[in-house]
């Protein structure tokens, strides 16, 4: 096929300019946290806006950053049922920038947040210092950061490329932020054939990379943000366990955006029935994997009985308000979900999936929610009401935002195979 001909095929594959009625509501949603984050920094319901604007910052900022990482899963396993799901995490990579900007917030009010560092722990107190945990947390953010963008910048490259090349990007494209990332993106342009070679060289390298530093790096992300907000308590197997469910999200994450293109867009074509019987698969994967590690983490520290780790599952098992949403979470997140994914039929349904795949994302926020929230929160209430929607609604507009702009400008798949 001649490069011309590839080019208009990568531009039919972009997504449409968003509608004017969608964006007014996404507008609304990020407007309605700006202005709850700001009303916290003005002394109103500081506590309860600091601990979930913390919740939402490791669910979103993990389930974008899973999406890129499932990419170089699927790279590296010689996936070939969905180039299509693929670039669909690839494009997760634009709020990271965004995310990386956040965790700022975090950093000036932990005073507010982790108990440590208004008083010291004598236990540990080189780990849990401000100044430490401050340089520890911007380095994990600023590399995993960093080689996310490398990394999609190296296997985007080729299609961006002949995109500019044959001029398929309209006077839309010309000025503002979306003409300065297709310049930088095709800086130094080679040539397609061999901007597709010098691609899928570099990726053989930046694959496995990414892949260790995220196991690495991810670990630490669990342990200094969200275990040090109960300092007397530990886990080694909680960083795995914030990794595995952070992928779990991103997986549904990918089926539910899956949904979206397949039924709202022009290229709805681009994703059939059989792709999603296969992500359908990973998510009864992942379901049975991230619940044998809840599971796990809960027999080891039964049966050790040691009061420091017992107590972290007393508050939250054992004790209102939390243990029915504890409840709630292990259905919604993993029992259900079991027993509707073991069905072929609905494995085959994306509508299905999708509806599914809302409840699993709810169900795996309020995981984190529980996971953070009872060591901050003392009162014998649960804070849910309009402080922990609003922000939580201007999370998920940044993140949908974000994704439908670069969708814009990356073809959702890519027409020669890397």
């Amino acid at each position: 096929m001649k490069e011309q001909d590839l080019a208009q095929k990568l531009s039919e594959y972009r997504l449409p300019k968003i509608s004017n009625r969608l964006r007014f509501v996404l507008i609304i949603f990020a407007a309605f946290g700006f202005i709850m984050l700001i009303g916290a920094f003005l002394g109103v319901q500081s506590q309860r806006v600091y601990q979930i604007y913390l919740v939402n910052f490791a669910f979103w900022t993990g389930l974008a950053q899973a999406g890129v990482v499932f990419t170089a899963v699927y790279r590296m396993t010689n996936g070939g049922w969905s180039a299509n799901f693929r670039r669909i995490g690839e494009i997760f990579v634009s709020f990271l920038p965004v995310g990386f900007l956040l965790l700022f917030v975090i950093l000036i009010v932990q005073s507010q947040i982790y108990p440590w560092v208004n008083d010291p722990n004598p236990k540990n107190p080189v780990w849990l210092n401000s100044t430490f945990f401050t340089v520890r947390i911007l380095f994990y953010f600023a590399v995993m950061t960093a080689f996310s963008i490398y990394y999609v910048r190296t296997a985007i490259r080729p299609d961006i490329g002949l995109l500019k090349e044959n001029g398929k990007y309209d006077e839309s494209f010309s000025s503002g932020m979306s003409s300065k990332i297709i310049d930088w993106i095709t800086r130094d342009w080679n040539g397609y054939k061999e901007e597709c070679r010098l691609s899928a060289d570099k990726l053989k390298i930046l694959t496995p990379v990414i892949l260790i530093t995220y196991g690495v790096l991810y670990t630490f992300v669990g342990f200094d943000l969200l275990m040090t907000l109960d300092p007397e308590w530990y886990s080694t197997l909680y960083g795995w366990l914030f990794i595995i469910s952070g992928f779990y999200s991103a997986v549904v994450a990918l089926t539910i955006a899956g949904y979206f293109i397949r039924t709202k867009t022009p290229v709805g074509d681009l994703i059939d029935r059989t792709q999603f019987h296969d992500i359908g698969k990973l998510m009864l994967g992942f379901c049975m994997f991230t619940g044998g590690l809840v599971f796990s983490q809960y027999l080891t520290i039964w049966y050790g009985n040691i009061p420091k780790e017992t107590g972290y599952l007393i508050v939250r098992f054992h004790e209102e308000p939390w243990a029915i949403v504890s409840t709630l979470v292990l259905l919604l997140a993993y029992f259900v979900p079991l027993i509707f994914l073991f069905s072929k039929k609905i494995k085959q349904t994306p509508f299905a999936l999708f509806v599914l795949g809302i409840f699993i994302l709810i169900a795996l926020w309020l995981n984190r929610f529980i996971e953070a929230v009872p060591s901050i929160w003392k009162e014998m209430s649960i804070p849910l009401g309009l402080y922990e929607v609003g922000i939580t609604l201007g999370f998920f507009a940044a993140v949908v935002c974000c994704w439908m702009w670069f969708a814009r400008i990356v073809p959702m798949a890519p027409v020669k195979p890397e």
